[in-house]
């Protein structure tokens, strides 16, 4: 007699009928259908990866050295309580993060809609744009980094598919 385990195929056997073999999106999808980014969303994600990569290369050297001179006992009473990590340090490296995170992903998702790049683009700036508010004080260079986001929405907004 066979039992329904013989009829629909056994594990032990090594057959596993009801799975699917994995593929990755260049074996299921042709690449002649996927769009390419736009350059406006190439041009402006390179300009947002950058202010997040000097940031966090700026927060990380600087909380290395903080570490490096406290092991020490190099730091005064003083220097210490100013040296710790504020709620505004903490959003500005995680803002820091998400918009590298939103800038890559403009540029290297596959995808065969375009406005996915854009999403991602306008996600980077909005990103950028919360971080160097939190990040610049009001009288440094707040006018030179808004003339660049500025620039960067209208290429956005302007250039299109071109």
């Amino acid at each position: 007699m066979d039992s329904p385990q013989k009829k629909l195929g056994s594990t032990m056997d090594g057959e596993m009928p009801h799975l699917l073999p994995v593929t990755t999106v260049s074996e299921t999808v042709p690449k002649d259908t996927l769009a390419p980014p736009p350059e406006a969303v190439v041009i402006v994600s390179a300009y947002e990866f950058y202010p997040a990569f000097v940031v966090l290369l700026y927060y990380a050297l600087h909380y290395a050295m903080i570490s490096a001179r406290s092991i020490f006992f190099l730091l005064t009473h003083a220097e210490a309580v100013a040296a710790e990590v504020s709620a505004l340090d903490i959003g500005i490296v995680c803002c820091a993060v998400l918009q590298a995170a939103a800038a890559v992903l403009a540029v290297q998702l596959p995808c065969h809609r375009v406005w996915v790049s854009y999403a991602f683009a306008y996600l980077a700036l909005a990103l950028t744009i919360v971080g160097q508010c939190m990040f610049i004080d009001p009288g440094d260079a707040i006018f030179i980094s808004a003339v660049g986001d500025l620039m960067c929405f209208l290429a956005l907004l302007l250039v299109g598919d071109k």
